[in-house]
């Protein structure tokens, strides 16, 4: 089992890759992958080290490729991809004959996370919620090589996640029947999602993982980070995403944002709350195999299940 010296040796193994020497290396947060920032002279990188059993080279490398290609087309400021000494994106590395670990690295962005999504004022929601719709509104236009390999948010995924959570939650003190009527209303909503049409301007690729924790605040500029989890999706299931930790009046604020460059379709409103069930169902199936974060899942429950049984009530 890799421990925090193995992840400081596989960092510096992978700076020589790009040249880079007596690095300051600083560990930061990361949910799917082990993050440094990177500082030597005077530049600044955020060097990542991916788990092998949730990422390939050429999922990281279809990443890579469509943020290079967001840079090009797009006003946005987003983390700049750096090529290593043989002129790749990805680099793998590996210590002691263990498995090969692979790495990207990127350029530091200024900025901070907000301590809670609570801290950000309304001009600030205001302009995250443009910067989404600036996102998506290149999104629509971008078409992937053959060679881009990216997962899908699709009904399989979220069957997937439904599993998952039924699964680690019926270990628990949780009423049987509240979790199989909770699992009925779950398979009712990613039925009816499975059937929703996917056309050009509300299905593409999608950031997949828009949170407070994934924006920098700078001055008065919003910077997205954090691509690790983009894939194909609904626009407005990327949307769910962003409003799935923001109280009622936040959402509204957010949404005045976005709509100021991308009205919402006419059948928003219903069509939200299947996509917002998803995001809580995403987000809690990904959550729960981690122990310390079972409280969390088990305090959140009631509410999801609540918002799975109205939407069943309300929608469908």
């Amino acid at each position: 089992m890799m421990n925090d010296k193995t992840f400081l040796d596989l960092a510096v193994k992978a700076l020589r890759h790009y040249g880079l020497e007596n690095a300051q290396l600083t560990r930061l947060g990361g949910a799917s992958s082990i993050n440094f920032k990177v500082d030597v002279d005077d530049m600044s990188y955020v060097l990542r080290l991916y788990s092998s059993a949730r990422h390939n080279r050429v999922a990281i490398s279809s990443e890579l490729a469509w943020l290079s290609s967001l840079q090009n087309n797009t006003p946005l400021v987003l983390p700049e991809p750096t090529v290593n000494l043989t002129r790749e994106l990805v680099t793998g590395v590996s210590v002691d004959n263990d498995t090969e670990t692979l790495c990207t690295l990127m350029s530091w962005l200024e900025g901070k996370i907000p301590p809670t999504v609570n801290a950000l004022t309304d001009e600030q929601l205001v302009k995250v919620g443009s910067v989404m719709a600036q996102l998506h509104i290149y999104l629509q236009q971008f078409e992937p090589p053959e060679s881009f390999k990216r997962h899908t948010f699709n009904e399989v995924h979220f069957s997937g996640c439904l599993e998952v959570l039924y699964t680690a939650l019926s270990n628990t003190e949780l009423d049987k029947n509240d979790l199989n009527s909770f699992k009925i209303n779950a398979n009712h909503i990613i039925t009816h999602f499975a059937q929703l049409e996917r056309k050009q301007d509300n299905f593409g690729i999608i950031h997949g993982d828009f949170h407070s924790g994934n924006y920098l605040v700078c001055d008065e500029e919003i910077y997205i980070i954090d691509f690790d989890r983009c894939g194909f999706g609904f626009y407005l299931y990327d949307l769910a995403l962003a409003l799935m930790e923001l109280e009622e009046p936040q959402q509204k604020i957010f949404l005045q944002g976005y709509e100021t460059l991308k009205p919402l379709p006419a059948n928003s409103t219903n069509i939200m709350q299947i996509f917002l069930c998803l995001a809580y169902l995403d987000n809690l199936g990904f959550l729960v195999p981690n122990p310390e974060e079972l409280a969390f899942v088990m305090k959140e429950l009631p509410f999801v299940v609540k918002a799975f049984r109205d939407a069943v009530e309300t929608v469908l």
